[in-house]
């Protein structure tokens, strides 16, 4: 409790005032049909507190596209960007942007090109957010009983982070917004060149099988130039030192 009240009045110093949102589903119309969509706890108002006015947006795991479509909505003059694996998601996600002008693709970002093996899982026998390229750790099961992780994986398309910001024509990010189940590390080593202004990622400790901790991802995070911002819990706030 102490550390997430030191982390708050860091990122107030910071001038993000703000508070992290509660993460939590919303609704949204797409061509006169109701979608109930899902946000995370990533508060769009601390992109003009930070004295960033985003032009281009990354986001890794659309899960339902709720992510992706607040911040075309909040920001329309920029390029927003959202990236799902799960071959049975990113239909829903299609389904959500449909009406939007936000860039879909699907693919699993990671550290490498090619075909790579990913771990679909339900919550009550329906594709959920949870599929990864990690099988999760005995934690995570004991955590989160009602998922239920496929014991064989399937291949998908994975790609390296260069690699798409070069296929994509992306040589600048404002925000980077990941919720990758794990794969936060991998992204993070294939960088490249870019350096965007802030990063946005889930963390979970001891979540996943074969999997490297927090304490990688930090030290990483300090050589390419960022500093964090805040720490909420499974969340994390990155600013980069040029920003």
């Amino acid at each position: 409790m102490l550390n997430r009240l030191i982390s708050r009045l860091k990122m107030r110093l910071n001038g993000l005032k703000s508070p992290a949102l509660r993460e939590r589903m919303y609704r949204i119309d797409v061509n006169g049909t109701p979608h109930e969509v899902q946000h995370s706890r990533f508060n769009l108002n601390w992109l003009p507190e930070a004295g960033i006015d985003p032009k281009v947006i990354v986001d890794l795991g659309s899960f339902d596209g709720g992510d992706a479509w607040r911040m075309k909505q909040t920001f329309p003059n920029a390029r927003v960007i959202t990236v799902e694996a799960d071959p049975d998601r990113i239909n829903i996600v299609r389904a959500a942007l449909a009406a939007s002008d936000v860039e879909i693709y699907n693919f699993a970002a990671c550290d490498q090109d090619g075909p790579v093996e990913w771990y679909t899982a339900t919550v009550n026998g329906e594709t959920n957010a949870q599929g990864s390229l990690y099988q999760h750790s005995d934690a995570y099961q004991k955590r989160f009983t009602f998922v239920k992780q496929a014991e064989d994986p399937i291949e998908v398309d994975g790609k390296r982070f260069d690699t798409f910001c070069a296929e994509a024509g992306i040589d600048g990010i404002d925000l980077l917004h990941m919720d990758i189940e794990g794969a936060e590390l991998s992204v993070l080593r294939s960088i490249g060149k870019v350096r965007p202004k802030l990063i946005y990622l889930e963390w979970r400790e001891d979540a996943f099988r074969g999997h490297e901790g927090t304490a990688s991802a930090e030290t990483l995070l300090h050589d390419l130039g960022y500093s964090l911002l805040g720490n909420l819990g499974d969340d994390r706030l990155y600013r980069h030192q040029d920003a």
